[in-house]
């Protein structure tokens, strides 16, 4: 996604067009993959769902976003400095965390990890059980995730796996091995959303 609507807008194609054309592609390749995970058991819908109901709302807004900078003319530059802007930032804090586990591979320092780090954010109110990702938190936690997934996917036309695979691992604390099959099935809901909203706002 973050290649791809870049590349369609490069060809010529508008910006309105191109993020729901990309969320669409994305709609189709979320649904095969998430079938393959759900195939393998990898996959927690529990937490999923979670994130979707943060992912509507998210994406609501984002539609909102999205259509006042077009009417105002100005959707094309928010949409290039979001791509500029979310890349870099996430691309520098995974670039100071490749520097410092070749570091401490180098000075061979082991660190003992927790099983799970615990945030502020597990601690806010309606905890909820996750038995299959074996977790105990507030559900706030996929819920604010999924508001952030939501209302990117919906300005940039992406799925949003390349924040959401980040965050569920080292915010959520989920087991690495039911990340990618539930990014997948939150993907799904996301860019249909995405997809139907614009198509109904854009033709």
């Amino acid at each position: 996604g973050f290649l791809m609507t870049p590349f369609l807008i490069f060809l010529g194609v508008p910006p309105t067009y191109a993020v729901p054309n990309e969320a669409n592609n994305i709609l189709a390749t979320s649904i095969s993959g998430s079938t393959t995970h759900w195939l393998k058991n990898t996959l927690d819908y529990k937490m999923g769902l979670m994130i979707v109901v943060g992912g509507i709302a998210g994406t609501i807004v984002g539609i909102i976003t999205f259509t006042y900078f077009k009417e105002i003319g100005k959707i094309n530059i928010v949409i290039s400095l979001a791509y500029m802007y979310v890349l870099a930032i996430i691309g520098t804090l995974m670039f100071v965390q490749g520097i410092g586990e070749i570091d401490r591979a180098r000075k061979k320092i082991v660190l003992r990890k927790k099983l799970h780090s615990h945030y502020w954010i597990h601690g806010l109110p309606l905890k909820m059980r996750f038995k299959k990702s074996k977790l105990y938190e507030s559900a706030f936690a996929p819920i604010i995730i999924g508001i952030i997934v939501g209302f990117i996917a919906a300005i940039m036309g992406i799925g949003g796996a390349f924040i959401l695979v980040p965050a569920m691992i080292y915010i959520i604390g989920m087991p690495t091995k039911l990340v990618p099959g539930t990014s997948l099935f939150v993907t799904i809901f996301i860019s249909a959303i995405v997809t139907v909203l614009h198509a109904f706002n854009y033709g």
